[in-house]
């Protein structure tokens, strides 16, 4: 900017002057927190002990932050949901076994990028029950102050922690329940499967196995194989979980989206790959499970069946429609065609003379 200092007022120089003042102050901004960012191995935390015997696991835990973090370990307990299948942290200790455990440091600190090893100790007692089942939470020993915006990141990990007791008594036992599709017609994959199982046992049980989508009872080979618990989740003594599996391999296929409101919204996808075009689905389907457990002897299996059908009906309806208009217009061409044969054939005859005897 070039300033002509003849026609600049002593006011005006005032006013530039103060303009520069605030444009050399330096100015204070409110902190931004970081991220709260913590890596935890191995989760969950699954061990048999035997009771009347001290057992040591450890706890690996990286700070992923860019802060130095202080931590604190506390066990809590958690309820799970039947109906909802949905686990609710508590603030309490686990009564049951909150006495039996212990940590070589409840507090401590970890710099950012470092790991550090919690050694967790269980220590049950001879007349001790048959699984125990808690989480342990990873927080900060003292939450940060808010900035002046009013921000504030309270952040904390919870580790699942489930422990089975190698006792006389202890059961594992696992029945499906249901095993289900969603809905009996689709028009488009993916089909959705549900399969629940429910723990009947004394002790923790970890269910695996697939799901075989194919054309019939007899089919040879299997369209598709779905894999049953992939997370490798546990169920716990008298609950019931119920997994969801997909199968969308097919063309077309459903996709779901997600909107700038965070909804999802799902969407007809028309991939024309010629690999795809073989994976047109339609027609009558069986899935089958085949699914075991340990019982802590062997593996038991577990098995269930299920048809659903996969039915393009708009495409259907489309496609009638189109051929009943062909039809129809194919009919009026001929109709039009006859009635014009006939009017010619009409007008000649009125025209050829008449003949006299």
């Amino acid at each position: 900017m070039i300033l002509r200092w003849r026609n600049v007022s002593f006011g005006g120089l005032i006013t530039l002057a103060i303009i520069c003042l605030l444009l050399l102050v330096p100015r204070t901004h409110a902190a931004t927190p970081t991220d709260f960012s913590l890596q935890v191995t191995p989760s969950p935390l699954v061990t048999t002990v035997k009771p009347g015997q001290a057992s040591q696991l450890e706890l690996k835990i990286r700070n992923a932050g860019s802060q130095t973090e202080k931590l604190k370990v506390e066990p809590r307990s958690f309820t799970f949901d039947n109906s909802t299948g949905q686990v609710k942290l508590n603030d309490t200790t686990p009564a049951n076994i909150a006495a039996w455990i212990s940590f070589s440091k409840p507090t401590f600190t970890v710099q950012p990028g470092q790991w550090f090893t919690e050694e967790v100790g269980i220590s049950l007692p001879k007349d001790t029950g048959f699984s125990y089942s808690f989480a342990l939470v990873i927080s900060r020993q003292s939450e940060p102050k808010p900035t002046q915006d009013g921000r504030l990141i309270k952040g904390s990990v919870a580790v699942f922690t489930l422990v089975n007791v190698d006792r006389p008594g202890a059961t594992r036992q696992l029945r499906v329940t249901h095993f289900k599709t969603t809905h009996g017609i689709y028009e488009y994959l993916p089909a959705k499967l549900e399969v629940s199982f429910k723990n009947t046992g004394n002790t923790i049980v970890q269910p695996f196995g697939n799901v075989f989508i194919q054309r019939g009872d007899n089919a040879r080979s299997p369209l598709a194989t779905l894999p049953v618990n992939e997370t490798n989740g546990y169920i716990l003594p008298g609950t019931e979980r119920t997994l969801t599996l997909s199968w969308s391999d097919g063309f077309p296929v459903y996709t779901a989206t997600v909107q700038p409101d965070g909804s999802s919204k799902e969407a007809l996808t028309w991939n024309w790959d010629k690999a795809k075009l073989s994976s047109f689905r339609i027609g009558h389907y069986t899935a089958k499970l085949v699914a075991v457990y340990n019982d802590g002897q062997r593996d038991v299996p577990m098995q269930g069946e299920v048809s659903f059908w996969v039915v393009p009906w708009r495409a259907f309806m489309l496609l009638v429609l189109v051929i009943g208009g062909l039809l129809y217009l194919q009919h009026w061409r001929i109709k039009r065609k006859t009635s014009k044969a006939v009017s010619r054939a009409l007008e000649a005859t009125k025209r050829q003379p008449e003949v006299k005897s």
